[in-house]
């Protein structure tokens, strides 16, 4: 015969009942060790070495003698929450300054062939140690962060060109992300 498969819901709700119980339980001990305490004060029953001794551990296996002392903080459980920066704005590294400059000065979408002549240029005055390799990663790191999560550009498919056509976020709705009509002369389709 299988085996009965127990809901999630019912597991919690047991794991709950024997907490408590042993909440209960472990009240109750210390209730009768704090009584036995007394009674052998009240007798002069209690020897030198009792006071010594620690009555009460915690559950699970014994320290090492010579450990280090229990930590005094404890992370909360359940998940960590997201960083926000409160001065309303990402701090941008250089490289993604350099990407939003070329933008902002052409004032121009470009596509990430024409930001990586840009950036090779850029690249060879402030990192002359640095690849061609290097400066595609770098390059695409800063588009995924700069048109992901942060905001600060956009993008735009024309599908005529592969790929896209990253512009500042101003010149995109907020709500349906959308090239403004009055912004569709930034595009350019043709290479020079």
């Amino acid at each position: 015969m299988p085996k009965k498969r127990l809901d999630p819901k019912d597991v919690a709700e047991l794991l709950a009942q024997y907490r408590s119980e042993r909440r209960r339980l472990l009240y109750q001990l210390d209730t009768v060790r704090e009584a036995m305490r007394e009674l052998k004060a009240i007798h002069g029953d209690n020897t030198p070495e009792d006071d010594e001794k620690p009555t009460k551990r915690g559950p699970g296996r014994p320290r090492k003698e010579g450990s280090a002392a229990p930590r005094k903080y404890r992370r909360k459980p359940g998940r960590r929450k997201k960083r926000t920066i409160k001065d309303g704005g990402y701090r941008l590294n250089e490289w993604d300054s350099a990407v939003v400059d070329a933008i902002t000065s052409k004032g121009l979408l470009l596509t990430k062939e024409d930001l990586r002549d840009h950036l090779g240029a850029w690249a060879g005055k402030n990192e002359p140690s640095m690849k061609d390799e290097d400066i595609e990663l770098a390059l695409t790191r800063s588009l995924q962060k700069l048109s992901g999560k942060r905001g600060v550009l956009k993008t735009y498919r024309s599908g005529l060109r592969r790929g896209y056509h990253y512009g500042l976020s101003e010149w995109f709705f907020a709500s349906t992300g959308k090239l403004r009509k009055q912004h569709l002369d930034r595009l350019v389709l043709s290479k020079d």
